[in-house]
Formats: C-alpha cells, sequence, structure tokens
C-alpha cells in the first residue's frame, strides 16, 4: 500500500508545488491577519527597521509577485526544454526521470508559493490598518532571496542532470538499488523448479481485470491473503510484463474441489498495481533498458556518438554481473504448516541477457568499437556469472560471433573482436 502512495507520489508533478503553495497561504493568512492587530503583534517586538507602512509594503509586494511569475514562467519554460532534449537526445522513457526529480518541483514550488504569498498578504492590507507598520514585505523579501537561490541552485541543477554521463550514473544507481531490494526478496523464500510441486487436477486461474503494466507486486500481502487457501498459490506474471483483461495473473493449485468467494478474488488482484506505463520502482529491468535507448542513440546516424555507447555498455556489463548469480525457476514462500504455499516466478536470466543486448546488436554491429565494448561488458557480467549462467552466456556469445563474421568477414576487425570473445570463452569454460 505504501509503495502504491508512492508511485502515485512521484508519478504526480504537482505534489511539492500544491504542498509548497498551501504553506505559503497559510502563511500569508497568518502573518497578514497578525499586521491586522490579531494573532502577533509584530510591532510589539520586532525593530522598527524590519517593519514598514502599508503603501511601501504593497509597492514590494507587488514587485515580488510579479517578479516571482516572470521567473516561475521561465523555469517552466527551461523545463520544457529539458524534456525535449531528454526525448529527443537519450529517449522518452527518461523524462519521466526529469519530471520526477525533486529539485525540479521543489524550484516551481517556491516561486509559485512565493507568488501566492506576496498576492494575499497584499489583501490584507486596507485602509482600516492605517499607519499601522507591517511586517509583510520584509518577510517577502526574505522569500524572495531564498527563490534567487533556489533559482540558482536550480540552473546548476539542469545543467548537470542535462549531462549525459550523470544521467547514466543516476539510471546505474537507481537499478543497482532495486536488484539489492530484489535480492532481499529472494532470501525471504525458496528457489524450486516447477516440477518441485507438481500440478494437480483441480485449477484456478485468475485473469486480470485491467490492461497494462504491472508496475508494483505486493508479495507479502499476496501471502496474507491466502492464508486460507489449501492449495498452492502461483503467481504467472512478472513486473514490467504487459497485461490484457485475458490474461491470467494467478493459477491455485489444489488437491479437492473447491471455490474461493469473489472478495478473495478481488483481494489478490489488488496486490498487484497495473498502470499504462511501466515503473521502475520493482523493475531493474525497466531502469537497464533506459540505458540501452540511451547506447541506442547514441550509435544513431543523427547523433553519432559511440564513446557514450561504449560507456552505456560498461554500466550494463557491471549492472548484469549483479544478477548474473541470480538464476532462474520460482520463488516459494511458505511457513511452518505444510500449507498455504505461494510461488512467485523469477526473472530468467539468459532472457534478460537477450533483452539487454539484442538490440544494440542490431543497430551497432557494424560499429567495431561499439561491439568492443559490448563483448567487454559481456566479460565483466561472465566473471560474476553461476555455472548455469556462463553457459547462457557462452551460448549468447555463439550467436552474436555468428552476426559479426556475417557483417565484417575476415579481416583486421574480426581479429580485435576474436581476441576479446576468446576472453569470454576462457571465463565461460574454466
Amino acid at each position: 500500500m505504501l509503495q502504491r502512495i508512492i508511485l502515485k507520489f512521484r508519478k504526480s508533478v504537482w505534489i511539492y508545488p500544491a504542498i509548497i503553495s498551501s504553506l505559503s497561504f497559510i502563511g500569508a493568512v497568518v502573518i497578514g491577519m497578525s499586521d491586522s492587530g490579531r494573532f502577533i503583534a509584530f510591532y510589539k517586538f520586532v525593530p522598527v527597521l524590519f517593519m514598514t507602512s502599508t503603501g511601501l509594503s504593497k509597492d514590494i509586494l507587488g514587485v515580488i509577485a510579479a517578479s516571482l511569475i516572470t521567473m516561475t514562467t521561465f523555469t517552466f519554460s527551461t523545463t520544457m526544454i529539458v524534456l525535449t532534449t531528454y526525448s529527443a537526445q537519450f529517449g522518452p522513457r527518461t523524462v519521466e526521470n526529469f519530471l520526477s526529480d525533486d529539485d525540479t518541483m521543489k524550484t516551481t514550488g517556491v516561486f509559485m508559493g512565493g507568488f501566492i504569498y506576496s498576492i494575499v498578504t497584499m489583501l490584507f492590507m486596507r485602509n482600516a490598518i492605517g499607519e499601522q507598520l507591517v511586517v509583510s514585505a520584509t518577510i517577502g523579501i526574505v522569500y524572495a532571496i531564498v527563490c534567487l537561490i533556489q533559482f540558482t541552485m536550480y540552473i546548476q541543477h539542469v545543467g548537470s542532470y542535462i549531462q549525459t554521463n550523470n544521467l547514466i550514473n543516476r539510471l546505474q544507481r537507481d537499478a543497482e538499488k532495486k536488484i539489492d531490494e530484489y535480492k532481499a526478496l529472494l532470501e525471504k523464500g525458496k528457489l524450486v523448479d516447477e516440477s518441485t510441486w507438481g500440478r494437480e487436477d483441480m485449477i484456478i486461474r485468475i485473469k486480470s481485470k485491467e490492461e497494462g503494466y504491472i508496475q508494483l507486486i505486493d508479495h507479502n500481502e499476496i501471502y496474507r491473503t491466502v492464508q486460507d487457501i489449501k492449495g498452492i498459490l502461483l503467481l504467472e506474471k512478472l513486473n514490467g510484463q504487459f497485461v490484457t483483461n485475458e490474461s491470467v495473473l494467478f493459477s491455485i493449485f489444489f488437491e479437492e474441489e473447491v471455490k474461493i468467494d469473489e472478495e478473495s478474488i478481488d483481494k489478490l488482484l489488488d496486490c498487484l498495481t497495473i498502470g499504462k506505463q511501466k515503473s521502475e520502482m520493482q523493475d531493474f529491468n525497466f531502469t537497464i533498458q533506459k540505458i540501452v535507448e540511451i547506447a541506442l542513440r547514441a550509435i544513431s546516424t543523427g547523433i553519432n556518438d559511440p564513446n557514450t555507447a561504449s560507456h552505456c555498455l560498461r554500466i550494463m556489463g557491471v549492472l548484469m554481473g549483479k544478477i548474473a548469480r541470480l538464476e532462474g525457476g520460482y520463488l516459494m514462500y511458505r511457513d511452518d504448516k505444510e500449507y498455504p504455499k505461494v510461488a512467485f516466478e523469477v526473472f530468467d536470466f539468459s532472457r534478460q541477457l537477450n533483452s539487454s543486448y539484442h538490440q544494440i546488436i542490431h543497430y551497432g554491429k557494424e560499429d567495431v568499437s561499439v561491439m568492443k565494448a559490448l563483448l567487454k561488458s559481456m566479460r565483466f557480467t561472465a566473471e560474476k556469472a553461476s555455472s548455469k549462467n556462463k553457459a547462457a552466456i557462452d551460448d549468447y556469445l555463439q550467436y552474436i560471433w555468428n552476426e559479426l563474421e556475417k557483417t565484417h568477414g575476415k579481416g583486421y576487425d574480426l581479429n580485435i573482436l576474436e581476441k576479446e570473445k576468446n576472453e569470454i570463452i576462457d571465463i565461460v569454460t574454466e
């Protein structure tokens, strides 16, 4: 449930502006009413130096309001330019990373909050106040200085954020975090083959009621939901997979005929969050795919930046190395009793290997430097792979080499690549 709320917040760009604007509105009301003689009498303990007349306060707050709405517009325009650059240079999937960035939305929120503060406090400066001195303008000036500092930090942030290497490094950190969380999940159960529990005669299949991508899976809630079910529950799908209303999400295997009420089915379906877009909150493969997209854009004829593609491949080798010891099968949750039993399908390394490298091989096989980086990336992976996964790397290496022989034939380029290939073979056959 908490992860679902976090997911909604990350996809909602209005959260920070709404929170900061609301706080600014409340602050403006409190300060405005205090200047009017209610709540706090600022003139009793605030130095006269920091108090101004209502006329001067109106002028100052008017200038601040006009300036901040201009800065808000400029920030919005800058954000749109960055989003356009991200989409064109790095791929449309990376746009979400900038939009969900805290600093971007906080800056917009601070400017909007300053504008709201200035406008609202001016409403309390009526002629009824007379010649009484007020503190609203002083606080507005302090707020304006904070906005200038925030604007400077935002410009520096954008300049840093738009750099390719910084984006790749952030994606690497995000992927490593998700991989570590996935490994922690695997430690909660035992990896088994499908044949370990067998297939009983009585099966109930639960289909999805929505269409979209699986964004979140609450594994613990699934286990708690099936406590009273005398059978084996199997989750048929993985994070990031696309499902329709005909897709089977759960299969429950029984030893005797039973019925499951609609409420229990709804509880099970509610353990999965399905949306129109992929989410990287639990799906490290989606983050790796973003790095692949950056590499593909880099080797395109319009950009032609093989060095960036090579850097992406090195990072992919590091990430693939972190999952190279994880093997496929099913994660079995169970308690001390025979039932309930819950099984989740885990990712398959050979499938991950193909999804990570296939497109780069297809579009970049003519560039020797890119293919050399790709083979080095696979060597990084092979160095940390389990025996079973080394066999998968060896099989995939043969596929790559067949493609390279067709492209480059016999010659100097192929000899360079062959050295990298032989290093991988030495690792997987030792």
